[in-house]
């Protein structure tokens, strides 16, 4: 990224009140331009739901599109790692509802992207907020089905439902979470980036974040919660709102699997339901943001 890219825009990395619930998040907006535009971007993460790992893909979204669109991400509540409490799938569709009335005009047009179950979440912004505001959801390997029977799911749904794995987890986390904050950051980066020399900072810090008691505890949660609810297709809220939904799914994605990509395209063939080309993982944010962000961007384009 150049000296001059990063003169196009001001990134805030902070924390807010959404509700009630301290919570991070960053805004990437571009210079002398007046945030209260007509088009604004929020990105919704998965689970863990650290806004931190879509630093990278915003950046990089922000100058496919023109330098020009206001974007906003902001973490799951209670993974901050700011309090102890936690919370479910549906308290953190509220959480974004809450951000979205508190924090985003009501005259800015909504770009919604969704990353696994906050492609969920966006679907579920999209029915609830007024019909004019959202102008498209953009749904990135979604988990909006079958989540426990998916091929993650059927590995995990018997850990995640263990006390003695989650326990073991939780103060798993808080041991390692001691240990001096340059070192864990280089065990995180050997993880990610094991044959490379251009680590992505972000995501780096993202995960050191991860590591920490109260947040996996969250995101354990709200998993749990996930298995319970997300289960049937929600056929009437995506016919409703065909037209404002775009779907990529991941060819060899084991919590949305190819199979539940083709059954989506015999349902609704006149839908945007796209297959990645390059065999992105689920966890895109890793590797995969710039190619990600391209084809986003593409889209957002065809809005003007």
């Amino acid at each position: 990224m150049t000296d001059t890219t990063r003169q196009l825009y001001n990134l805030t990395r902070s924390v807010c009140y959404t509700g009630k619930i301290p919570t991070k998040y960053f805004t990437l907006s571009p210079v002398n331009a007046n945030r209260e535009g007509d088009k604004r971007i929020l990105i919704i993460p998965g689970n863990p739901g650290i806004c931190d790992y879509y630093i990278t893909f915003a950046i990089r979204l922000f100058q496919a599109t023109g330098c020009r669109l206001s974007i906003d991400c902001v973490d799951h509540a209670g993974h901050s790692g700011l309090e102890t409490d936690v919370y479910t799938l549906s308290q953190q569709i509220q959480h974004k509802l809450d951000y979205v009335k508190q924090y985003i005009p009501d005259s800015a047009k909504l770009i919604l992207i969704g990353h696994s179950i906050g492609a969920h979440i966006a679907i579920e912004l999209t029915k609830s907020l007024p019909y004019a505001r959202v102008i498209k959801s953009f749904l990135l390997f979604p988990t909006i089905e079958r989540m426990a029977v998916s091929p993650n799911g059927v590995r995990l749904v018997p850990k995640f439902a263990s006390k003695f794995y989650r326990a073991s987890m939780v103060w798993g986390c808080f041991l390692v979470s001691c240990l001096p904050r340059s070192f864990l950051e280089g065990l995180v980066r050997w993880y990610h980036y094991p044959e490379a020399t251009n680590a992505d900072r972000y995501c780096v810090e993202a995960t050191s974040r991860l590591i920490n008691k109260d947040v996996v505890s969250n995101c354990l949660y709200m998993a749990n919660t996930e298995f319970r609810e997300v289960v049937n297709l929600d056929m009437d809220g995506i016919r409703a709102n065909l037209d404002r939904l775009h779907f990529h799914y991941g060819p060899n994605d084991e919590w949305a699997p190819q199979t539940y990509y083709q059954d989506l395209v015999d349902k609704f063939p006149q839908g945007q339901i796209v297959l990645d080309s390059e065999n992105a993982p689920h966890a895109f944010v890793i590797k995969f943001s710039e190619h990600i962000a391209n084809i986003v961007s593409k889209e957002i384009l065809k809005l003007w």
